[in-house]
């Protein structure tokens, strides 16, 4: 019982029936074995549950005789592709820990990432395979790479080459996936994250987390039966696996009786139209950078979009405007339902639910997540209060990996998760996001951290002092703009300040927004930059231009 009146629940839940999330995925697939699960949007090569499982019980096959045992982390750096499902269910067989990077990360962020979960072992594609060597050179925990594709290297193993010196006989696969583990406290995926305030951290998800989401997503995803002439739910997954969204999103679909996906590992808008019309889409995932995209294209002339019957936003805030632009584009009735969530609670916590959507609003409390909204001191607030939203529930990470110290400052002892986003709910229980009160900056549904690129621009000798903020962007959501004090008596243009984070930074930290030289960043006495202060100089230095 909840003593608070503003003390928000989305009401009981059903807990998983597996002894371990291995076990689960065994039994699923092998439930839908002769089912068609995944599409490849551009090869249109189908996967059934029985072909994902058998490859990914002989990678773990491989993986167990290669020395692999519980716990190891096992790292994997690829775009969406159907080896990455395969590796990743082949670890959480046999209770080891997934640590998925982003394959677009330079030197400088896999050495990060890498060094927070240390795997014993990197899968990666050939788009990222040069720069994991390089990084991993350095690396003594790094035992083995292996590249997904073939390779003629006498260095490095592809995975088939992997399989086939490792794989063993007689792999009893029944007594692995017999081994109960405490789902509650197993970690299964180590996301990477800038949790509320500063650099990448990794949040440790565990067995239970994702178990809980996917019997979640599959009650959410019910109402879309009504499209289908079969019950058989269509959808396009885009969005990329190593994000805690995507992955979350294709582990459901493959856990989901009734459900398959047609997949892409990038957006691009022809094949993305194409693949709609040409499988009768009912459903996708995507980011309010699309949705933009969505309210102005011409190309959705040129495609028979009917079948789309449901668009699933999150990641970012979605404008109404936008929202309303595109239901009034689709010739079909097109719902779009919001979500809201983090990496550290296991993707949504918050989604619209269908028939009840409310535009602009990111939607209403899943099963087994409280929320309250609180002030400045502490205290929750009635309904149309702002404050920052606080949670817990069965979705919230195990915590930050050998971290407690950001851990404690995250999840207080009552286990209440602050999000460091400003938000209300109303008299109808729906939640509007409105603000944040965390510092990051959200790119295209990419975290952003100022802090990280303040001090790699602080790095260069030009530099005397920086301070970083995002501003607003229609189609990207925000963009990083730095303002930069120079060194005294030296030049430095805006110019060789974008091309310097350019070659240092992964993409989606570039200064997109610009640079504008000031003369001092505006600090508080413990020298903490006034960020809100640079925001509203960035207003007056725009209003002038």
């Amino acid at each position: 019982m909840v003593s608070d009146s503003n003390i928000l629940y989305g009401g009981d839940y059903e807990e998983p029936s597996c002894i371990s999330f291995g076990e689960l995925i065994f039994r699923t697939l092998k439930r839908r074995r002769e089912e068609v699960l995944i599409i490849d949007g551009l090869t249109g090569i189908k996967f059934t549950g029985n072909q994902i499982l058998n490859s990914s019980i002989e990678i773990a096959n491989a993986l167990r005789n290669y020395g692999i045992k519980r716990n190891d982390v096992i790292g994997i750096v690829s775009e969406n592709r159907i080896e990455f499902v395969k590796i990743a269910f082949a670890t959480f067989i046999l209770n080891a820990q997934l640590s998925p990077v982003n394959y677009n990360y330079v030197k400088n962020d896999l050495s990060h990432a890498f060094n927070i979960s240390k795997p014993t072992l990197i899968f990666s594609t050939t788009s990222a395979i040069k720069n994991v060597i390089s990084t991993c050179k350095d690396l003594d925990y790094v035992k083995q790479i292996i590249s997904i594709d073939e390779i003629n290297s006498t260095e490095l193993l592809s995975l088939s080459a992997f399989i086939q010196k490792f794989s063993f006989p007689f792999f009893n696969i029944n007594s692995i996936i017999s081994t109960k583990v405490d789902l509650k406290l197993q970690t299964a995926i180590i996301f990477l994250s800038s949790g509320t305030t500063s650099v990448a951290k990794g949040c440790e998800i565990t067995q239970y987390n994702m178990a809980t989401c996917i019997t979640a997503f599959q009650k959410r995803m019910k109402f879309l039966k009504q499209f289908s002439a079969d019950g058989k739910i269509m959808t396009l997954n885009i969005t990329p696996w190593f994000h805690v969204m995507g992955m979350v999103n294709i582990f459901s679909i493959l856990m989901c009786d009734d459900i398959s996906t047609v997949s892409l590992s990038k957006f691009e808008p022809k094949v993305f139209f194409g693949c709609i019309e040409k499988y009768r889409v009912i459903s996708t995932s995507i980011p309010p950078p699309i949705v933009v995209f969505l309210s102005k294209t011409p190309l959705l002339n040129d495609y028979d979009l009917s079948s789309l019957k449901a668009i699933f936003c999150g990641a970012a805030a979605l404008k109404k405007e936008t929202e309303d632009l595109v239901k009034s584009r689709f010739k079909n009735k097109l719902t779009i339902l919001q979500g809201y969530g983090m990496t550290e609670t296991t993707a949504g916590i918050i989604y619209g639910v269908y028939g009840k959507e409310v535009p602009g609003s990111t939607g209403m409390l899943e099963e087994g997540i409280y929320a309250k909204v609180i002030d400045e001191e502490g205290k929750s607030l009635k309904p149309n209060q702002i404050g920052e939203i606080c949670v817990k529930g069965n979705r919230i990470m195990k915590g930050y990996l050998n971290d407690p110290k950001s851990t404690a400052e995250t999840i207080d002892k009552d286990g209440w998760l602050h999000t460091g986003d400003l938000g209300y709910y109303n008299e109808d229980l729906q939640f509007f996001v409105v603000d944040r009160l965390k510092e990051l900056i959200k790119y295209k549904g990419f975290q952003v951290a100022p802090a990280e690129l303040e001090g790699l621009l602080l790095s260069h000798p030009k530099i005397k002092d920086v301070g970083v903020i995002g501003i607003p962007d229609e189609t990207a959501g925000e963009l990083p703009f730095a303002f930069v004090v120079k060194q005294d008596g030296i030049e430095v243009t805006a110019k060789e300040v974008k091309e310097f984070v350019k070659k240092n930074a992964s993409n989606a930290k570039w200064l997109r927004g610009g640079v504008k030289f000031i003369p001092e960043i505006p600090k508080n006495p413990s020298g903490k930059i006034l960020r809100r202060e640079l925001k509203n100089l960035y207003k007056n230095f725009k209003a002038k231009l």
